[in-house]
């Protein structure tokens, strides 16, 4: 009777240790069982729900390490789409940074007059001649390092400005990507090619420089000038002088890139008239990177011009 009621407190979800070591028997009298009983009676019940257990133990065991399989599987195949994606973000980071747009800004015009801290003196600059009006003449202006390096002084503290020495008021800081300068202060035309030609850019001194460029690029420059006309009714144009050169620096074609002519009608005369005129170039060749470039003004009359700056951007 005792091991009867063992079995059923055992089988009991409300089993409790005094219910299995006091059991009463038909008679009345109580019952002892030894611990030893005991043990064999709880262990010979549990033995059926320690192999369900372990059996579920060995049924997870296999679940899981499918799972994780497939989980390493799907972390690999994570790691393998971010590398790529991070090496495709590295080359378009790249490309973007090749394409990068900049440009260079200087005040460096030759014949500024020192003597007034290299800034005209009113009515007073570069004269545009009778004989320059019946030649068609495209008058080039010269760049000048003394110049340059008086005027091309940056105006602000704030970014940290860099040294401006030889390269532009912003001293490579807004430059295109590998692009070192976009002027050239000391370049001697006649040191090259002697006096004797008809290029245009005889006696003329400094370039804009394309060395950098490559082909695709489309050179943007805004030649800020004074113009002050001596005859009514009289017409410029504004142009970027080219010589274009191969590998070898021989000049194959020289030709003005123009913009839109300004006139200068009655009453015009004797005051001074600030212009910032725009013209634009393609670079696709060899002998476009290599070319010989500065601004230049043709009138049909006798004027005074005062070259004042250029803003040279490189458009990507």
């Amino acid at each position: 009777m005792a091991r009867k009621q063992i079995n059923e407190l055992l089988n009991s979800s409300n089993v409790k240790l005094e219910d299995l070591l006091l059991i009463q028997d038909t008679s009345g009298t109580n019952f002892n069982i030894t611990i030893e009983q005991l043990y064999d009676t709880i262990q010979s019940s549990t033995s059926g729900i320690v192999s369900e257990l372990e059996e579920l133990v060995t049924n997870f065991n296999n679940a899981t390490s499918g799972i994780n399989d497939n989980i390493d599987n799907i972390s690999d195949s994570i790691n393998n789409s971010t590398s790529g994606i991070i090496n495709e973000l590295s080359i378009n980071k790249s490309l973007a940074q090749q394409a990068k747009t900049g440009y260079s800004h200087s005040f460096g015009f030759a014949e500024k007059p020192q003597s007034n801290g290299y800034d005209w003196f009113p009515n007073i600059g570069i004269n545009y001649t009778t004989d320059d009006v019946l030649n068609n003449t495209f008058k080039v202006f010269s760049l000048d390092r003394d110049v340059h390096l008086a005027l091309d002084q940056p105006y602000w503290t704030d970014p940290t400005p860099g040294n401006p020495t030889d390269i532009g008021l912003f001293a490579g800081q807004n430059l295109p990507n590998n692009v070192d300068n976009l002027f050239d202060f000391d370049y001697d035309f006649n040191a090259e090619y002697g006096t004797n030609g008809n290029t245009g850019f005889e006696n003329s001194i400094g370039r804009i420089r394309l060395n950098d460029c490559v082909p695709g690029d489309q050179l943007r420059v805004r030649f800020d000038f004074n113009v002050i006309p001596q005859i009514a009714n009289t017409t410029i144009e504004t142009a970027l002088w080219y010589s274009n050169r191969d590998a070898s620096d021989n000049i194959t074609l020289t030709f003005p890139l123009t913009s839109q002519p300004i006139f200068y009608g009655t009453g015009t005369v004797g005051k001074t008239y600030l212009n910032r005129v725009e013209i634009s170039a393609w670079i696709t060749s060899t002998e476009d990177i290599n070319a010989l470039t500065l601004p230049s003004i043709k009138s049909d009359n006798p004027v005074i011009i005062q070259p004042l700056g250029v803003l040279v951007t490189i458009l990507r």
